[in-house]
């Protein structure tokens, strides 16, 4: 079962796109994209992913693919993905802004619990990046997902790694929003909890339960 880690291509994006509405079917992340997705809606994720892909300098997108596995029609051999941006100077506060997500306005926004859900969501991860990265030079994992049943493979590891071990040759730290099920994983590479934030998600219709994300930060080896 050979792993391979290389950079995403533009012709990758439709199946990095797939592999992001797998993992994000549970819990928080479903609350913010309704089901089931229409292929309006998917076609407008991978144009956000491909706006990022061809414009974002700073970021560069991952895939782990399985050399073993049959390709399938959706996400090819393709079985994890990640974006890091690498931030290796100081920002205005301009710059800071414009990175940080917001919530849709007027026709764009969603209503009733999911529009409540991404609204509080998107806060927490603006605050959250603006309170433990703010202007400084960062490492920033801005998302890693494992199609569900490749979990515990070491894709994700490998999508660390590649990051973590730049971060360490350029002597800067990594910050990263943890889910539950994630955060065994960081913590392992090194990463400190900074500040959890709890979502109920009986709040936002259907799902009840408490979901915990946590900012983490893993400093600069000594």
């Amino acid at each position: 079962m050979p792993l391979v880690l290389s950079k995403v291509t533009e012709q990758d994006l439709l199946a990095f796109t797939h592999i992001c509405n797998a993992a994000f079917n549970t819990g928080m992340a479903s609350k913010l994209v309704p089901k089931p997705i229409t292929s309006e809606k998917f076609a407008s994720q991978v144009e956000k992913h491909r706006h990022s892909f061809l414009n974002d300098a700073d970021v560069t997108h991952l895939k782990v693919i399985d050399t073993d596995i049959e390709p399938n029609a959706e996400t090819g051999q393709m079985i994890a993905c990640a974006k890091w941006r690498i931030n290796l100077k100081e920002r205005t506060v301009e710059e800071v802004e414009a990175t940080l997500p917001k919530p849709p306005e007027g026709e764009g926004a969603q209503e009733g619990g999911r529009g409540l859900a991404e609204r509080e969501f998107v806060t927490y991860l603006a605050t959250s990046r603006r309170e433990w990265m703010g202007r400084r030079p960062f490492y920033f994992l801005h998302l890693l997902v494992t199609l569900p049943h490749h979990h515990r493979r070491g894709a994700g590891t490998l999508l660390l790694k590649w990051g973590l071990d730049q971060a360490d040759a350029a002597g800067l730290p990594t910050y990263l929003e943890a889910s539950e099920m994630g955060r065994p994983l960081y913590a392992r590479l090194g990463f400190e909890p900074k500040k959890e934030t709890r979502f109920d998600l009986s709040r936002y219709g259907g799902s009840e339960g408490v979901e915990i994300n946590t900012a983490m930060v893993r400093p600069v080896p000594s």
